[in-house]
């Protein structure tokens, strides 16, 4: 049997990666929060194929102990709900996953982790969330990026043989902001006009797009980050080779009436390129604008904002 592992955060790349582990052998415990409803099984779609797989459940922190592999998968707002269960979990043995998105993953489990016990991880599969214990992922090209340091490389070690495809990244802080690039702007323009990947076909929308990675390229490059000038074209192409009806996590949850992610990666960008005197206007506009879909003001975009509505159709969405 391999080793136990514990993911924390139940939503769709958290079922994705337990439904995998657990298919490989890992017994695995789902952490969520203690009055949602329990998930005894996944249902994993991939290219049409449908598996389902048991997994065990920790109905409240205090039920559990420490693992040797626990993997992070909450969305940034969610990280101090999440310490709480990696009070419970991790010892000094315990290697974490944070697969979560930003550029700070070891800062943002500092309270809890030793950072030589972090091992940051890039997702880029598409994982779609189709019912509480019910996940669809399509993949394109590599699954995860991990650093190329030892936490990184035991990471690939318990994420390759479950069926990712994971990728050592040499220089992560550019890996990582290529990827807050993407879900910078790609999330915030998806939840604000509540389409998919084609929204980007639109000439305006494009426009916009573009600037707006310019932008976070701008901020990234003094960060020290890799970014030349085709990193803008690059991460279109990108977008242009999504499969059909791919969406993003932010429309997912707006959608569904969740909080929204916004602040740890469009806000994270704006705050940062006012730390080094960078204007971003587009960004800024984009952040007042996904701000007030709950009805906050921009000057409230660096506060923790929930969406308690009930979910949204695509149809009514775009009303």
């Amino acid at each position: 049997m391999n080793a136990p592992v514990a993911v924390v955060g139940p939503g769709s790349v958290g079922l994705a990666l337990a439904a995998r582990l657990a298919l490989h052998g890992h017994p695995v415990t789902l952490c969520g929060r203690p009055d949602s409803p329990v998930v005894p099984a996944i249902e994993l779609t991939e290219q049409s194929t449908r598996r389902s797989v048991d997994v065990g459940w920790g109905g409240e922190p205090h039920d559990v102990g420490p693992v040797p592999w626990v993997v992070v998968t909450t969305k940034l707002h969610q990280t101090g709900s999440a310490g709480v269960w990696l009070e419970r979990l991790v010892d000094r043995d315990t290697l974490v996953v944070a697969a979560q998105n930003g550029v700070d993953h070891r800062e943002r489990l500092a309270p809890w982790v030793p950072a030589d016990r972090v091992a940051p991880a890039l997702v880029y599969f598409n994982a779609e969330r189709r019912g509480r214990g019910e996940v669809e992922v399509r993949h394109s090209g590599p699954d995860l990026a991990v650093g190329d340091d030892g936490p990184g490389r035991q990471a690939r070690l318990l994420l390759g043989p479950a069926g990712f495809q994971v990728e050592i990244a040499a220089d992560f802080t550019t890996a990582a902001w290529r990827k807050l690039m993407v879900n910078a702007v790609a999330n915030p323009v998806t939840a604000l006009t509540c389409r998919r990947v084609d929204v980007f076909r639109e000439p305006a929308v494009r426009a916009l797009t573009r600037t707006m990675l310019s932008e976070v390229a701008a901020v990234g490059r003094a960060e020290g980050a890799s970014l030349p000038d085709s990193a803008v074209d690059d991460v279109l192409a990108w977008l242009d080779a999504r499969p059909t009806g791919a969406g993003s996590s932010m429309l997912d949850d707006r959608l569904a009436g969740r909080p929204l992610e916004y602040d740890g990666l469009l806000g994270a960008v704006v705050r940062r390129a006012g730390s080094h005197g960078l204007g971003v206007p587009a960004c800024e506009a984009a952040l007042a604008l996904i701000s007030a879909l709950d009805g906050g003001r921009p000057e409230r975009a660096s506060a923790l904002v929930h969406i308690t509505g009930p979910s949204i159709r695509e149809s009514q969405c775009r009303q």
